[in-house]
């Protein structure tokens, strides 16, 4: 081929990557902002209080939040004034994605739009950057030189990430710790790749790991991991002054994003990281996290708790985290060829440090922070390995095709490579179909199951303002999902018995408990026998969105 024919193939070839890329996000647009449509609201306890810090943002309000789902941190206890430090636990980002299209919607409204009309518009930067999330799969082909059909069907499925799917738009961090973690690993692997542009690489990667930490607590994985690639990749840093030179640029990125919120931090606690964050170091039962007395969340606990009760939490963690590493990051029906392919891909450095990111993720999700990792934490971080293991399922399949091709010698393997290809991409969309319709409308298709959740919180709130008690502190099980449904402000259920109770309502002013199927252990009881607590006297009842009781209590303390 002449110089003048493969400098023309190489535009054409150009061309059609950028088509592809420009189509694949028209799609997933399409896609994301019709699923979006049946993501009426918030629909669960993250998602509501990323969504409440942006209505805090938006109203002038800055990083505090009317309502405590924890007593991790210290506290104010001022009488009547019921404002506390957000953000102490969770990280920030998504609030701050979501705050100026919430001041968008208000403004638009003048102050009267209903928090359904506001979640919607509060959607679109979640849906605009969910969009992008499949792009990140086709740039990984591109770094690694693969085929143009891998890249189209690794962007499909990781479109079509049957568990994830739901997800992609609503106001949580899934979409941006992809964005950013995976764009971290990105960036890092193309400083190898360039040498002329390789600081600038480096800084962004570092910017990426500070929006990964800003997004999630556990984002600091990321710079970590990063940082020690800087150190062991000799092609990446030849030689000690670009080893120093690297590693600076790394921390200046990450520390443009990080730096003003540990200053904030600081500010408000005396700490650059949330204070109650280290706390979960030490639970023994995940329901401790809501625990009101501090002490059974140390060092002495938990080694008092017993080797046996230690290595039981981090067994079921370990079974927990494999099954979401299979069904959740895998997509179940990939997972097996993003083995083989991962085997295919091994000696590629953005594959590599992948695989070093998601060790150390996995380790620290199922050792360390054990429960929070086991009930959601690795669910969320783990988004970020989901572009990488579907470029590794699309190379897998085909390597399976000629493995086959050894053994059915009637099979042409190039001709049942793109037929395969297509036939995973449509078990995935079949897959999420299923679980996304199961998980979103359930069996009411005029009224869907993501819209019901907690609605029992809006007839209490009504009943209160009925009978004067509007701007009333609650005690709930969802702080952040009762004032999406009231606008009044609440603190948590401890984890304690009903004399603890009565204290943190005492000291904090609250006088109504609402309380439902889901209540600690200690305190079923008055979900069993309502009627069962002299000091808790029942005043009204609700159905909840699977028909079980509702109980709306006030506590009228004794002489």
């Amino acid at each position: 081929m002449t110089t003048t024919s493969a400098l023309a193939a190489e535009r054409r070839r150009a061309v059609a990557w950028r088509l592809d890329v420009l189509s694949l996000f028209v799609v997933a647009l399409a896609v994301n902002g019709l699923a979006s449509r049946l993501i009426s609201q918030p629909g669960y306890m993250d998602a509501y209080y990323y969504y409440g810090g942006s209505r805090q943002l938006a109203a002038g309000i800055g990083f505090n939040e009317p309502y405590l789902w924890n007593y991790l941190a210290p506290v104010n206890t001022a009488p009547g004034v019921w404002l506390w430090p957000s953000h102490l636990y969770w990280m920030p980002l998504a609030s701050i994605v979501g705050a100026p299209f919430t001041w968008l919607a208000e403004r638009l409204a003048n102050g009267t739009a209903d928090n359904s009309l506001v979640f919607r518009i509060t959607q679109v930067p979640f849906i605009l950057l969910a969009a992008l999330v499949p792009l990140l799969a086709y740039a990984v082909v591109q770094i690694i030189g693969g085929l143009r059909r891998h890249a189209i069907a690794a962007a499909l499925l990781t479109l079509f990430s049957p568990f994830y799917f739901a997800y992609w738009t609503t106001t949580d961090v899934f979409v941006l710790y992809a964005l950013a973690a995976a764009g971290g690993v990105l960036l890092m692997a193309q400083a190898e790749r360039q040498a002329v542009h390789r600081l600038l690489l480096i800084f962004g990667a570092g910017l990426a790991a500070g929006l990964a930490h800003l997004a999630r607590a556990d984002g600091v994985l990321l710079l970590g991991c990063l940082g020690l690639w800087l150190l062991l990749r000799r092609p990446l840093a030849p030689d000690r002054r670009v080893r120093v030179l690297g590693l600076g640029a790394l921390l200046a990125g990450y520390l443009v994003v990080m730096l003003p919120w540990f200053v904030r931090n600081w500010a408000t606690t005396g700490t650059p990281l949330g204070p109650g964050t280290t706390r979960t170091l030490w639970l023994t039962d995940y329901n401790d996290l809501y625990s009101y007395a501090l002490d059974r969340l140390s060092l002495a606990a938990y080694l008092h708790a017993g080797a046996a009760t230690i290595l039981s939490g981090k067994w079921s963690a370990l079974q927990a985290n494999l099954t979401t590493l299979f069904s959740v990051q895998g997509g179940i029906i990939a997972f097996p060829f993003g083995l083989v392919g991962l085997w295919q891909l091994r000696r590629q450095a953005v594959v590599q440090l992948t695989l070093l990111y998601t060790a150390v993720l996995f380790i620290v999700m199922t050792l360390i922070f054990t429960f929070p990792g086991e009930r959601g934490s690795y669910f969320h971080s783990g988004v970020m390995l989901v572009p990488f293991l579907m470029v590794a399922a699309a190379v897998g399949l085909d390597a399976a095709v000629d493995a086959a091709g050894r053994v059915l010698r009637h099979w042409r393997p190039e001709q049942s490579k793109p037929i395969f290809g297509w036939l995973l991409v449509g078990g995935a969309m079949v897959l999420t179909l299923a679980v996304f319709v199961n998980r979103t409308v359930g069996s009411d298709l005029r009224d869907p199951a993501w819209s019901q959740t907690e609605r029992a919180f809006g007839e209490a709130g009504a009943w209160l303002r009925s009978h004067g008690q509007g701007g009333a502190l609650a005690m709930v099980n969802d702080p952040p999902g009762w004032y999406y449904w009231t606008g009044q402000p609440a603190i948590v259920i401890p984890n304690e018995d009903a004399a603890t109770a009565h204290a943190v309502m005492q000291r904090f002013g609250a006088r109504w408990l609402l309380v439902g199927v889901n209540l600690p252990l200690p305190l079923s009881q008055l979900y069993q026998a309502p009627q069962s607590q002299s000091a808790f006297q029942l005043r009204a009842q609700f159905l909840d969105e699977n028909g079980k009781p509702v109980y709306l209590y006030e506590w009228v303390p004794g002489p």
